[in-house]
């Protein structure tokens, strides 16, 4: 349904070093997060996992347009390098239904760190009044059809995406735990955080307000939102 999880990818080059192993996500709204700035109607907050030494990411802000509109916009491969920073490459892998596909992802990072890849997992769910869905995608060990350049291999752990329909706006909130994987220096990490997380949504913001998709193509994704309830029933106990 959406390639929405290449929100993900700018991220990459974002986290301090952990050993790969798997993390307990911190809720939307745990009080341990601290606010990190606020400006341009987005707001970024940092985190901590005990033990871990990821530095996990809460990103929030609201755009105007619907969830239609912004899926549209994240499920375009093609036109994500025109508002993605570090966007290197995007393939679809496997897409066994609408809901559930793995992408590889290429985030190209500052010299003198090498670029990364990742082989996320997406799995999308949308409320019964479709005024949410949400998105959660973590790192696979592998995928059959993967032939792509491995590089440092980064681990997606458990992260969300979750958009929210208020009236004419839709509320962003994102939840990104990512261990680049190597040995990258804390206060590169420490730079590129906030920085890249800030420009990549409101390369999206700007991404949405262009209008680029059509009548067609939001209804299409409108009813693709509405037959979400029919899969879950059908899945039920393993969705």
């Amino acid at each position: 349904m959406l390639r929405l999880l290449a929100l993900l990818a700018p991220a990459l080059a974002a986290s301090a070093f952990a050993a790969p192993r798997p993390v307990t996500p911190i809720a939307v709204d745990d009080p341990s997060w601290r606010l990190d700035s606020s400006s341009d109607g987005i707001r970024i907050y940092r985190g901590a996992v005990p033990g871990t030494g990821i530095v996990p990411l809460k990103a929030v802000m609201t755009l105007r347009g619907t969830i239609e509109e912004v899926s549209l916009v994240l499920e375009d491969i093609p036109r994500r390098r025109e508002w993605i920073s570090n966007f290197g490459r995007s393939v679809l892998l496997e897409r066994p239904n609408d809901y559930d596909q793995t992408e590889y992802l290429r985030v190209s990072v500052p010299w003198p760190i090498v670029d990364r890849s990742a082989l996320i997992r997406v799995r999308v769910t949308v409320s019964d009044d479709l005024a949410r869905a949400t998105i959660a995608g973590e790192s696979v060990e592998s995928s059959p059809v993967d032939t792509l350049p491995r590089l440092v291999r980064a681990t997606v752990h458990a992260s969300t995406f979750q958009m929210t329909q208020v009236g004419g706006n839709v509320e962003v909130v994102a939840l990104v735990f990512i261990d680049p994987g190597g040995l990258i220096p804390k206060w590169i990490v420490n730079y590129f955080t906030c920085r890249v997380a800030r420009s990549t949504l409101s390369g999206l913001r700007h991404q949405v307000g262009r209008r680029l998709y059509g009548p067609r193509q939001l209804m299409a994704m409108h009813r693709r939102m509405e037959a979400f309830r029919a899969f879950r029933e059908r899945h039920a106990g393993t969705w």
